[in-house]
């Protein structure tokens, strides 16, 4: 139970940071992984809390790496979802990695529909789309990126702080769920 509490600390460490100064530090995420690998040394054994954080760490960097590669996010929400991965191992990451995907897609569509774009950028992303598949040619896919998209990104700190927060909370519902159907 200590490891979720530290790893809670880490998460809104980055997320503060995230949130103000649109950054997550590299020292923080160190500190997180070395913290993470000890637990896990403590708890497991040596072999086997190293493997354990590391299987963790390079599931999260390789769940985000892609959407790096192209543009959608910055490194240090890959490195920040790589430290998740080394406190709750490569299930628990890959879990949230799909609650964080569902917020940060909901909370980018939220600021679409404030900022009265939805359709004007659909309509850039279907068109970019259907022309690159006609041609091949990759120009047109360059051009689905917004002038103003580093103003407007949203912060991804954020939904992978949310993700961690729901998956611990629907899995201790769960468990005080399964609980109470084994006793009725």
């Amino acid at each position: 139970m200590l490891d979720v509490w530290i790893l809670f600390i880490f998460v809104a460490i980055c997320l503060y940071t995230d949130l103000t100064k649109r950054k997550i530090y590299n020292s923080v995420i160190l500190c997180g992984i070395i913290a993470a690998l000890f637990i896990n040394i403590a708890e497991l054994s040596i072999k086997e809390g190293t493997i354990y954080t590391f299987y963790g760490l390079f599931t999260g960097i390789i769940l985000l790496i892609f959407p790096f590669i192209l543009g959608g996010l910055g490194a240090g929400d890959v490195k920040m979802l790589g430290m998740i991965g080394t406190f709750t191992g490569y299930q628990v990451v890959f879990q949230i990695f799909l609650a964080s995907a569902v917020v940060g897609g909901v909370y980018s569509l939220i600021v679409m529909l404030m900022g009265r774009n939805l359709t004007s950028r659909m309509w850039k992303i279907i068109q970019g789309l259907y022309l690159f598949c006609v041609t091949r040619k990759t120009i047109y896919c360059s051009n689905l990126q917004e002038k103003d998209a580093e103003e407007n990104a949203i912060p991804y700190g954020v939904a992978l702080s949310a993700g961690v927060i729901i998956i611990y909370v629907l899995g201790s519902m769960n468990y005080v769920a399964a609980i109470s159907f084994a006793g009725f």
